[in-house]
């Protein structure tokens, strides 16, 4: 059974292996050098709950991480307005498909947070490539509506 919860300081980096995994599998972002302690930096200021930062992960039935969904609030670059957006959805590889209802939880508490601390716009994306289809599907049962799309170009290939 799983469950959801905030992480603990000590977990940072049972989540940056995670984060390092679905990089390493993303067709977008594998080219892309990954930084342990930068990426620890990040995932611990959300751990801490410093301001504009969101974090929760799902967990398995020894209270292991499996996943979690990491998000941020900013003020727009043209007002005053925030927006909040996820950085990063991870979950391993064997648990994808297992755990949709706390990954449901975990979206709705994602959705909730920026509705209380002033968003105006909630976003989740999937700019890694990875299963991009379902998890829109997924996004917009969750009363999401797909509002752009992404394109990128690899420097170097």
């Amino acid at each position: 059974m799983y469950t959801v919860r905030d992480a603990k300081d000590i977990e940072v980096f049972k989540l940056v292996e995670i984060s390092e995994t679905v990089l390493k599998e993303s067709p977008t972002y594998t080219h892309l050098a990954f930084d342990k302690e930068k990426s620890a930096n990040y995932i611990y200021s959300a751990i801490m709950k410093h301001d504009g930062w969101f974090l929760r992960v799902i967990a398995d039935e020894n209270n292991e991480i499996v996943g979690g969904l990491l998000g941020c609030m900013e003020t727009t670059v043209f007002g005053p307005d925030k927006i909040a957006y996820d950085v990063t959805i991870m979950m391993e590889i064997e648990h994808r498909g297992r755990c949709v209802r706390q990954l449901v939880q975990v979206v709705q508490e994602f959705k909730q947070w920026g509705i209380d601390n002033g968003a105006k716009l909630i976003k989740l994306g999937v700019s890694s490539g990875i299963n991009i289809e379902k998890a829109s599907m997924f996004f917009e049962h969750m009363g999401f509506e797909r509002i752009g799309a992404m394109h990128g170009y690899k420097v170097g290939e």
